[in-house]
């Protein structure tokens, strides 16, 4: 949830260009992608897997040593294609086999505390990451293949759309309108005006986009499945914002020019897809 205020600093128009050009370039990519899955798709995965670890390692400067971290990293990447070929019990097994990578490095340690504090920290990145292999799950989700429900790729760019209207709206409507702030703290320019502005027109986003993908489903599981999407993903920028103002860092990185880094952009997708998959499986299907 990108939400403005009266007092957001004024995107220059060099700025402004750099994102709609990467974005114009970035979202046909990404639906290509999305639409195409298997092979393409589980790469795509690998590579925010790859990129968002680095980030996260490098801003909450979470190091024990270099071999647990590129040890935890190779997990992390063959988790995604177990995750694809075998399902969520491999995601399961990965985040474990990296836990105990992750615990195991900091034994012969002089600084306990100091190492207590890193591997906690470790460990939540892990599990952190290992939610990008949500993609996957999705575009994989079991239902029966002659339901016209079995394509997942609907559900992610049915996110994508909730998620990408709730962001813009709660940011337009947050800056002109914004007095009440959410956590002054953590993120000073979201407001509950913002914020219930994303919800509105995040739900409203869900129903569009259910009049020409998904249209078998009742309006009503749509509405509550868009509003779910809204909220969690709503969550987790808060929660990537409590890591960069904990840390001093303005963006995760530079990676992607007038985005920042691919948490900066993911990062509300991190918790939103996973909300989706439990949704899908335990109400819908």
């Amino acid at each position: 949830m990108r939400d403005g205020s009266a007092s957001s600093p004024v995107i220059s128009m060099k700025e402004l260009f750099t994102r709609v050009i990467v974005a114009a370039i970035a979202i046909p990519a990404l639906v290509l992608v999305v639409l195409k899955g298997g092979v393409a798709l589980v790469a795509f995965v690998s590579i925010l897997t790859a990129l968002g670890f680095w980030e996260y390692l490098k801003l909450t400067k979470a190091h024990v040593r270099p071999f647990p971290e590129l040890t935890v990293l190779a997990v992390l990447l063959a988790g995604n294609w177990a995750v694809f070929y075998f399902g969520l019990q491999m995601m399961t097994l990965a985040v474990y086999v990296c836990f105990a990578f992750t615990s195991l490095s900091a034994v012969f340690t002089r600084d306990v505390g100091g190492t207590a504090s890193r591997i906690v920290t470790s460990f939540f990145g892990v599990f952190y990451i290992s939610l990008f292999n949500s993609f996957v799950l999705l575009r994989n989700l079991n239902t029966e293949p002659s339901d016209a429900r079995a394509d997942g790729a609907y559900w992610i760019l049915f996110a994508f759309a909730v998620i990408w209207i709730c962001d813009t709206a709660a940011y337009f409507i947050g800056a002109p309108f914004g007095r009440h702030k959410m956590s002054p703290v953590v993120s000073p320019k979201k407001s509950w005006e913002g914020f219930v502005g994303g919800l509105f027109f995040g739900t409203i986003a869900g129903l569009v986009f259910s009049l020409f993908a998904l249209k078998h489903l009742p309006k009503w599981e749509i509405a509550l499945v868009a509003l779910a999407v809204t909220v969690i993903g709503q969550l987790g920028d808060f929660v990537e914002s409590i890591f960069k103002r904990a840390y001093g860092a303005k963006d995760s990185s530079h990676i992607i020019p007038g985005h920042g880094g691919v948490l900066d952009r993911f990062d509300s997708l991190l918790f939103a897809l996973p909300t989706l998959y439990i949704a899908l499986v335990v109400f819908v299907y």
